[in-house]
């Protein structure tokens, strides 16, 4: 009976120690570095990144306009999202608009140089600005079409 209950602690602390092991595992694509990084989701090949990053923005630009001041805010940023839907649209069926890309970073840019945002959306936002544009260099330059 004494050897049954110490191989159970036992097993049990092997057990509890794995998961807290398990835990501490974070997915590699958390990291700041959205286009060499195979194993996140939305990896398509040589393409690169189709939806997460144009993914993040949308739901970034959601969270923006939930804690915008004002309606005028709100309507800017929801303009926001359209302009990226619209990119994001073409974007998937293989096309890289350079025009839709401009037009949606534009909007973005003009709803966080206004004054109608908190400061850690106007600060998610200005990353996710930066983002778009590293993205518009990456695959903007080459006249990309998949």
């Amino acid at each position: 009976m004494r050897s049954l209950i110490m191989r159970s602690l036992a097993g049990g602390s092997l057990l509890l120690m794995a998961l807290g092991a398990y835990a501490q595992d974070y997915p590699r694509y958390r990291n700041d570095d959205r286009y060499s990084d195979h194993d996140a989701p939305g990896y398509s090949g040589r393409q690169g990144y189709r939806g997460t990053l144009m993914d993040k923005v949308q739901a970034d630009l959601r969270y923006a306009q939930s804690a915008a001041y004002s309606r005028n805010e709100a309507r800017r940023l929801d303009k926001a999202r359209e302009e990226l839907w619209e990119f994001q649209r073409k974007w998937t069926a293989g096309r890289f608009d350079h025009h839709e890309l401009d037009d949606s970073i534009a909007a973005i840019q003009k709803a966080v140089d206004h004054n109608g945002l908190d400061e850690r959306a106007r600060s998610v936002l200005w990353s996710d600005l930066r983002d778009l544009r590293d993205f518009r260099a990456q695959y903007g330059s080459r006249g990309y079409y998949r």
